[in-house]
């Protein structure tokens, strides 16, 4: 994902955000799966740490959003369980909380790998460099908010990484280029033609989340994007061949 586009009209790469997540439960290997299905090039999946230092697959800090109702365990901060504590936990359709590692290991596509801690950079960074050189994982890209947790991956792999923000402004761009990003990723709601030409003209690709209407994908499209992360795969991919994209 470091090649910016030369156009407009070049068609953005597909990212399934937390996997399908429109169609399975988020952030399980049902909604990766999915999502590779529905045409997804990339996935993305959010990160934390365990108890005991395992890299766990889940947005929230806690369990408590997602447990399913018949869940044996349903609360809890993921940095307070175990990873045997979160084997117990239920999530929507009967699904696991996933590790990393399982991820990693089925996936055909790379991952967007969003750190939501910066202490879970090393491990996350430990897991990249055991990948073999011609796994489809291998070819994943490091997201977060955390500066330092970007500068942890840049200083211990060679795995590109993507700065996210909430909108790209000087101070923005200038971090992404002290980092030596391979992107800096907006919310959509941030996300302009004077950005995105700015993030450009940084040598950064615009990786902006998380876009699920018809006008988002707009705004997305005319901004050149080198990616479009979305929670339904298949939708844009269907209006993207629409659009001849």
């Amino acid at each position: 994902m470091s090649e910016q586009p030369t156009s407009s009209a070049q068609r953005p790469a597909i990212v399934g955000h937390r996997g399908a997540s429109a169609h399975a439960p988020e952030n399980t290997l049902a909604a990766f799966r999915r999502g590779i299905e529905d045409g997804a090039q990339l996935l993305e999946c959010d990160v934390h740490l365990s108890a005991d230092g395992q890299v766990v697959v889940m947005h929230d800090e806690t369990i408590d959003r997602t447990a399913a109702a018949d869940s044996p365990l349903r609360t809890g901060a993921i940095g307070d369980l175990t990873r045997a504590e979160l084997d117990t936990v239920l999530l929507e359709d009967g699904e696991k909380v996933p590790s990393l590692k399982e991820l990693l290991e089925m996936t055909t596509v790379p991952v967007f790998i969003e750190v939501k801690i910066a202490a879970a950079a090393k491990a996350v960074a430990e897991q990249l460099r055991a990948l073999p050189a011609g796994s489809p994982a291998a070819a994943s890209t490091v997201i977060s908010f955390h500066a330092d947790a970007l500068a942890e991956i840049r200083r211990t792999t060679d795995t590109p990484v993507s700065y996210l923000v909430e909108q790209v402004g000087e101070k923005e761009l200038a971090t992404a280029r002290e980092l030596g990003a391979a992107g800096i990723g907006p919310s959509v709601k941030g996300l302009s033609l004077r950005a995105a030409a700015a993030a450009r003209e940084a040598g950064l690709a615009v990786n902006p989340w998380t876009i699920n209407s018809p006008e988002q994908l707009d705004v997305a499209l005319a901004c050149g994007v080198a990616s479009v992360t979305t929670d339904d795969p298949a939708w844009v991919q269907h209006e993207l061949d629409v659009r001849g994209r």
